[in-house]
């Protein structure tokens, strides 16, 4: 490890550079801490614990009925079993875990398709058109940010310092890249497909019940 001083003397003769990968450093730090601390969306999660909090709280209250009692306890179960399978519908929270625990799958095996999948007749059915087209979507937004990189290196190549062509490709890739992947990615037709099987067995299974 350098000394305080070799580093301050480095970044007072290379100060744009210095500064940029101290921001690249702290951005990495960053993503360590919430990704593979697995802490991305505590914001939410804290939120999400204070409601409990609060309705939890609401058990105690003497002067509450039995169907508010009820309610909150139905609104508790399904914000537990959200956290357990990915899942906030509570029909088809149920259904998840009967088909997880049927097939030994883990318990959030269906959330990265949540926002594709809904609760008829006791069974789960996918909107297959719906998650193509955003699959679609996802391939053409990954195709411009090609794009973008390639004329991105082009310009840095041509108006930068040898020495700020790394530090601002990564500058792209932290700040551009790499979040909007986490955001915008959609599970492969491959692994959907996989899914897919197991849904048509369990709804055969459903039906035959």
């Amino acid at each position: 490890m350098p000394e305080l001083s070799v580093i301050i003397q480095w970044m007072n003769q290379y100060p744009k550079t210095g500064w940029l990968l101290l921001c690249i450093y702290i951005a990495l730090g960053v993503v360590r801490h919430r990704v593979i601390n697995a802490e991305s969306g505590s914001v939410f999660r804290g939120l999400f614990n204070l409601r409990k909090r609060r309705l939890e709280q609401m058990l105690t209250q003497p002067y509450l009925n039995k169907s508010a009692v009820r309610l909150v306890k139905r609104e508790l179960r399904q914000r537990s079993l959200y956290r357990l399978t990915g899942l906030y519908n509570y029909r088809l929270q149920d259904l998840a875990i009967i088909m997880c625990d049927r097939y030994g799958l883990r318990a959030g095996y269906l959330r990265p398709w949540r926002n594709w999948l809904e609760e008829r007749n006791g069974r789960i059915v996918f909107n297959r058109k719906w998650h193509f087209f955003r699959w679609y979507l996802f391939l053409a937004g990954q195709i411009a940010n090609t794009v973008l990189l390639i004329i991105f290196i082009i310009y840095i190549i041509s108006h930068a310092s040898a020495e700020m062509i790394a530090p601002l490709m990564m500058l792209f890739m932290l700040v551009w890249w790499f979040p909007w992947l986490m955001v915008t990615s959609v599970p492969t037709p491959r692994w959907t497909r996989e899914m897919e099987v197991y849904l048509e067995k369990f709804n055969a299974e459903q039906t035959m019940v």
